[in-house]
């Protein structure tokens, strides 16, 4: 029995998330390779890796797909900010004033739940064609995540604490800043973790359906489908989803790097 449970040990140990990580994509890879390389699938389905692989490197190098990479990292940060300059604050506040909050928290989650795309005809009459009008339809479910993770972080503040600050005479503004941000703070990065991912989706759609502008990821996919380009269209696909995670990865190192007082993040670094 002692021996089992060594051997179980063993394995537990060696068991990495970070090397699974890595050799989950080879594996991919291998299998993808060898799908296509006994014919399996159509190539005008699915082409091969070193297919896509050549074609994504001729379009970074010549084919201008670095600046369509760039113009929708920048919308997906701009909506990012302009989410978290009126989350954050109007969460916290929201999470100060429980009552009033939950006297809208119901068409809140209303709006939460409705598609942003279905609301994009408004945005445009709104706000018009052109650049903002991608970056704010971005920004509408990126808002509405952060505002309701604060409000949700900011209630859990510890009652103590709350009284503490009410006893020393902090004010309602230095209360909110300097103790229900921190206390809300896990929540908040969390919201930014899904409002992250909410806006990549959301601007990759409207720059492939939508048509407001013919620079971006979304765009060329939709171009290169269209053209029967497969190859580019896998390459331009792979770059999107690489885009995704490297933004997952920023959120991950801003996370950690903020809370690392909390006991979690102590233990993960740990292992």
């Amino acid at each position: 029995m002692r021996s089992c449970a060594t051997a179980t040990c063993d394995i537990q140990m060696k068991f990495s998330p970070r090397l699974f990580a890595l050799i989950l994509p080879l594996l991919i890879v291998i299998a993808w390779s060898l799908i296509t390389a006994r014919g399996w699938v159509d190539p005008l389905i699915l082409p091969a890796p070193t297919a896509v692989l050549s074609a994504l490197g001729k379009l970074l190098t010549t084919g201008g797909l670095t600046q369509d990479l760039l113009r929708t990292t920048l919308r997906v940060l701009a909506a990012l900010g302009i989410a978290l300059a009126v989350g954050v604050p109007c969460g916290l506040w929201l999470g100060y004033n429980r009552r009033f909050y939950e006297a809208i928290e119901g068409p809140l989650h209303a709006l939460r739940s409705l598609p942003a795309v279905a609301l994009f005809p408004l945005f445009l009459i709104v706000i018009g064609v052109g650049e903002w009008s991608i970056v704010a339809l971005a920004c509408y479910n990126s808002v509405l995540v952060i505002l309701i993770s604060t409000v949700a972080g900011a209630s859990q503040a510890h009652p103590r604490r709350l009284q503490m600050a009410r006893t020393l005479g902090l004010s309602t503004r230095e209360l909110i800043t300097d103790v229900l941000f921190w206390e809300a703070l896990p929540s908040i990065l969390t919201g930014i973790r899904v409002a992250v991912g909410y806006g990549l989706a959301l601007v990759i759609a409207v720059e492939m359906f939508i048509g407001v502008s013919q620079a971006g990821l979304g765009r060329k996919i939709f171009d290169y489908q269209s053209a029967y380009r497969i190859p580019e269209t896998y390459a331009a696909i792979l770059l999107t989803g690489a885009l995704g995670v490297l933004l997952n990865l920023l959120v991950g190192l801003l996370e950690k790097r903020l809370l690392h007082w909390l006991p979690s993040a102590s233990r993960s670094d740990n292992q």
